[in-house]
């Protein structure tokens, strides 16, 4: 229950997008976190859930068709100007991204991931696939 004057968070979608040992994530193009790296998505609609939110978000996003596959992680972050409940999407791609918003996107393995400046709500989300990929 959140008291007088709390806000609820913002629920957010993020695709984790596999393929080959090595995941996609893309940079913010604008924003006070531009330039930052974070996973595919964004928030989740009305009458939306979270699988549904990281397929839509990744054809605005990327151009490019993924499937849903199963909710891998969920976390709850506080930024100076937001509080965000971000459930992390397991997905699989077809195709190769297509950026349509200016963001740079790289496949990148378990290893490249923590020499990336992520978004702190992604943090704990990159040691689990440190641990699952073995990187």
């Amino acid at each position: 229950m959140t008291g007088a004057g709390e806000r609820l968070p913002r629920r957010i979608a993020a695709a984790v997008v596999l393929r080959d040992g090595r995941v996609l994530v893309q940079t913010r193009a604008d924003g006070p976190w531009a330039g930052c790296w974070e996973f595919p998505g964004g928030g989740i609609e009305p009458g939306e859930d979270a699988s549904a939110a990281a397929v839509r978000e990744c054809r605005e996003e990327l151009a490019l068709d993924v499937r849903a596959l199963a909710p891998l992680h969920e976390v709850d972050w506080a930024y100076p100007n937001a509080r965000v409940h971000v459930t992390f999407v397991l997905c699989e791609a077809q195709g190769e991204p297509r950026p349509t918003a200016g963001q740079q996107v790289r496949w990148a393995s378990a290893g490249e991931l923590p020499a990336l400046d992520f978004l702190p709500a992604n943090a704990s989300l990159v040691e689990l696939l440190r641990a699952r990929l073995g990187g």
